[in-house]
């Protein structure tokens, strides 16, 4: 797999699931609605798992790629 998730776009994603996780799973204030805080909280799950391994399947199917040469 080659990485096509830059570090913006890294560093991006990972604050942007850390709230949804909080909303979905840890804040039941939020969103009242169990299964909305559930599909939230797997969105988030799923969007901080692409920014760790800096690999978006969805990058690969439209040619995207935010890595420069130089990001290691």
């Amino acid at each position: 797999m080659k990485r096509n998730v830059g570090r913006l776009d890294q560093v991006l994603r990972i604050g942007i699931s850390l709230v949804l996780i909080y909303a979905g799973f840890i804040d039941n204030e939020l969103i009242t609605d169990s299964l909305s805080s559930n599909i939230i909280g797997v969105i988030g799950v799923l969007s901080l798992i692409v920014a760790l391994a800096r690999f978006c399947p969805l990058y690969v199917i439209t040619g995207i790629s935010t890595c420069n040469r130089k990001d290691p």
